[in-house]
């Protein structure tokens, strides 16, 4: 292998080399010092949060327990309804149990109640389409109020309360 350096070339890339690493290692070791402090504050912080957070879930945990409120009952099985219901009949117990005091209705929300409500007595599962042809009808005959028209991109929003109509 040739090289084409002078002795005093080679000489002066080594002591730059040399000057370079020499650099890095003290700046290095001034990083090591610092990490090391900042680990030492870390491992302080997680100590006192790992207690402050055993003594929360000592007390959070069974207090939890007993604020949250127990299960709601199944709904009741309706024996009124024969085997084989009309679905009209079904989305319309469905939108007049609906809760009242501002709650609004979807014809997506009340199909979803009735598939919940009722899976045994249906054949297949209510689509919203369906539940919005029923829920029309009720509007047309008083019992249910128009909150918001459907429109294209959204659907239209009932409810039973007359305040909350247009």
């Amino acid at each position: 292998m040739s090289t084409n350096l002078s002795v005093a070339e080679i000489l002066a890339n080594l002591e730059k080399k040399l000057a370079f690493h020499r650099e890095q290692e003290a700046f290095h070791i001034q990083q090591e010092a610092h990490h090391r402090e900042q680990r030492g504050v870390h491992t302080a912080e997680i100590e006192n949060v790992a207690q402050h957070l055993e003594a929360f879930k000592k007390v959070a945990l069974p207090a939890a327990e007993l604020a949250t409120p127990p299960p709601a009952p199944p709904p009741p099985e309706e024996t009124d309804l024969g085997p084989r219901p009309l679905l009209s009949k079904l989305i319309t117990r469905v939108a007049v149990s609906w809760p009242p005091g501002g709650e609004t209705m979807t014809p997506t929300s009340v199909a979803a109640e009735v598939n919940r409500r009722y899976p045994t007595k249906l054949k297949r599962r209510v689509d919203a389409r369906l539940a919005s042809v029923t829920l029309r009808r009720l509007r047309d005959s008083g019992q249910l109020h128009l909150v918001r028209e459907g429109k294209a991109h959204h659907e239209a929003v009932y409810s039973k309360d007359v305040l909350s109509s247009r």
